[in-house]
């Protein structure tokens, strides 16, 4: 792991929101399967995804020590969850530094503003320094808008771990459905540890409205926005 001269020193800071905010960064994990937990901590709802909140307090140079931001910690505080949200929002990555890294970058070591130039046909990892909790680095302002300038086209997310999640174009010759029996049977297979399944679920990044959601709900929007111009 990369270390992170960006501690919380004392601990004892925990109880005050002001010396903590700075050290917040967010995660994200699959909403039904862990409803009772989020029943004791504050979080965020996108589609089956729940961003939920940590504080960094330490990191070495292979782990990193954190604390889940709790209701109770919530009512020390005096906050609501859209401030912890857009604090969590700017230190996040500062806390977790993202890593955007074309997957033939990462496989074969092309360069990767080589390997961007191919666009449509691009798969991109999103991740973090530390490769642990990095499926929340789609969250990050302006990531994928980003990502989807770079590429030129707006992006399908596959929420592959709750430690990285995949980008690909969304063009013509994608095979979507393909994609989403690919995500369900890697889901069902061992490949992923139970506890770091994200979602079956794919995601649509819209670039011009600047929209994450669900693939199936982009789809509706989609048709429901053409059957509407047909009618006039």
């Amino acid at each position: 792991m990369v270390h992170n001269d960006k501690v919380l020193e004392d601990v004892n800071a925990l109880l005050n929101y002001n010396a903590v905010k700075d050290y917040l960064f967010m995660t994200v994990i699959n909403a039904e399967e862990h409803k009772n937990d989020l029943a004791t901590m504050p979080h965020t709802i996108i589609g089956d995804l729940a961003i939920v909140y940590k504080i960094m307090i330490q990191t070495t140079d292979d782990r990193f020590c954190s604390a889940k931001v709790t209701n109770q910690l919530m009512d020390a505080y005096g906050i609501d969850v859209n401030k912890l949200h857009n604090d969590a929002l700017i230190s996040s990555p500062n806390m977790m530094k993202p890593e955007i890294l074309p997957l033939e970058t990462m496989l074969m070591g092309i360069p990767k503003d080589i390997a961007l130039e191919e666009k449509e046909h691009q798969l991109v990892v999103l991740t973090n320094e530390h490769k642990t909790d990095g499926a929340a680095t789609m969250f990050y302002a302006g990531i994928l808008n980003d990502l989807a300038e770079k590429l030129e086209h707006d992006l399908y997310i596959i929420p592959s771990s709750t430690d990285e999640c995949i980008a690909l174009c969304d063009s013509p010759s994608l095979n979507i459905e393909h994609v989403k029996k690919m995500l369900l049977s890697v889901n069902k297979s061992t490949l992923v540890d139970p506890d770091k399944k994200l979602s079956d679920h794919l995601y649509h990044y819209d670039k011009d409205e600047h929209i994450l959601e669900k693939a199936d709900d982009y789809e509706k929007r989609i048709n429901k926005h053409k059957y509407s111009q047909l009618l006039h």
